[in-house]
């Protein structure tokens, strides 16, 4: 406890003031960008790629959740842009926001009490049943008779599964590669002028760098966005 600093800033926060700038500036020249594109002229290069991405976004809401759930397209767009550069942010060397469990626990919190707010937006009342131990009438209706407290974990697991999963696959790729390039520098410190600089270290870390913030970063956030989908339909319901 002799440690802990409640106030002191952790290098995560600068790095999701940077990553809010990048998402801004992107979003801002789209606009701009687009504004002086004519009616009767199709976009192109970046204004383009902002459009494909967008409905590919847009389209992976709708066959996930419904035309209904169309309007809530812009979450996703910020949801997935957000973990991309969240991800991709250490490559130019910030901390990852991801790399700190209170910003994947805190996606996931959403995550979690939207399931809440979508299940009882097309359920109504009787999204309540999930909780309890139900019995059929005649009339085929489902009837509570008694709680059911294995529901309590079934309720809770995808918010601990969402959060760590991210959490864990981004703070385990910043540990590897550390460990690596202390390992290089180990193995030259005694080599005559080249132990002075890890040069290997320098080398070799790279093509870590891209492979664990670039390919398994991109992997993360699309998990990240398709596990929302699939617990938000879920709790659609039939």
């Amino acid at each position: 406890m002799e440690n802990w600093h409640p106030f002191e800033l952790m290098p995560q926060v600068l790095a999701i003031a940077i990553t809010v700038i990048i998402i801004g500036a992107v979003f801002i020249t789209y606009y701009v960008k687009l504004k002086k594109i004519p009616v009767n002229q199709a976009p192109t290069g970046f204004c383009l790629a902002i459009q494909v991405y967008i409905q590919f976004l847009r389209n992976m809401v709708i066959e996930s959740l419904g035309k209904k759930a169309e309007k809530i397209t812009p979450y996703f767009i910020y949801l997935f842009s957000y973990l991309i550069v969240s991800n991709l942010i250490g490559i130019i060397g910030f901390e990852n926001p991801t790399s700190s469990l209170t910003v994947t626990l805190s996606l996931g919190l959403v995550t979690f009490f939207g399931t809440f707010v979508v299940g009882f937006r097309y359920q109504r009342l009787s999204y309540l049943n999930k909780f309890f131990y139900t019995i059929k009438t005649k009339k085929n209706k489902k009837i509570p008779v008694m709680f059911n407290p294995m529901s309590i974990p079934e309720t809770i697991a995808p918010l601990i599964s969402i959060s760590f999963r991210l959490w864990g696959n981004m703070i385990a790729g910043g540990i590897i590669i550390t460990l690596w390039y202390y390992m290089m520098g180990i193995i030259q410190k005694n080599v005559p002028v080249l132990g002075v600089f890890n040069i290997i270290g320098g080398i070799t870390a790279p093509p870590l760098n891209a492979y664990f913030d670039l390919l398994c970063g991109l992997i993360q956030a699309l998990v990240f966005v398709l596990l929302t989908n699939v617990y938000w339909s879920l709790a659609q319901g039939e």
